[in-house]
């Protein structure tokens, strides 16, 4: 999709000690711009399982009818060896250099074990991104115990400027039940924690309930 944008540069007259902007001085240049049009090749989200490898499928960007494509910066990795979400982003800057840019999720599964990539579910949403990273010393970090309570339901689009995550470190007992051992920073001053939880390994299904009542399940 084309996109123009108007607009217009008032140029003023200096002098020594002060600066004077009158109608006589003003001239005004008015330019049409075209942007730049991004059309990524397949998904914007795109699940990967552990152990598989990513190809980026693609894309093309234009600047009306010319072809910028190899002018496109591209930022962001995807490591498959860790669950989890990674963002790429795509940017380009026409001529006029204005900047316009297009981004593509990849959701890091892995079905074998706690640490993935899960969307999140409670009584008030779903599908929240949450992940739980192995720390490699018999623990794990939620990166959210609340299940994006707050960052996706009552605080939405206050992130970054707010940390509304809550992160939990858990101890996977024998029985496959969850016991909170830690807990990170906060914006709130009460901390909720994991009153119960457990994980499912034959479903993969994670489920707790919070020591304020709220009950998370997670599904990869």
């Amino acid at each position: 999709m084309k996109r123009i944008f108007l607009y217009g540069l008032m140029i003023c007259m200096t002098s020594i000690g002060f600066m004077s902007c009158s109608s006589d001085d003003e001239l005004t240049d008015t330019r049409v711009t075209t942007f730049a049009n991004f059309l990524l090749e397949g998904d914007e989200f795109m699940v990967v399982n552990v152990g598989e490898p990513f190809t980026d499928p693609g894309f093309t960007v234009t600047e009306g009818t010319e072809d910028i494509t190899d002018k496109t910066v591209v930022t962001g990795t995807v490591d498959t060896n860790t669950g989890g979400f990674y963002t790429i982003t795509y940017k380009a800057v026409n001529k006029d250099n204005f900047s316009v840019s297009a981004e593509r999720t990849v959701m890091v599964v892995n079905h074998d074990d706690l640490a993935s990539a899960y969307f999140a579910k409670t009584a008030k949403y779903e599908d929240a991104p949450i992940t739980i990273y192995d720390n490699g010393d018999g623990t794990y970090t939620i990166d959210d115990v609340m299940g994006g309570y707050y960052f996706f339901y009552s605080y939405p689009g206050y992130e970054p400027t707010y940390d509304f995550h809550l992160e939990a470190i858990v101890q996977l007992n024998d029985d496959n039940t969850l016991t909170q051992v830690g807990a990170g920073n906060w914006y709130f001053s009460s901390s909720p924690t994991i009153a119960e939880g457990s994980y499912d390994p034959e479903t993969g299904v994670v489920t707790w309930t919070t020591s304020n009542g709220l009950s998370v399940t997670l599904t990869k």
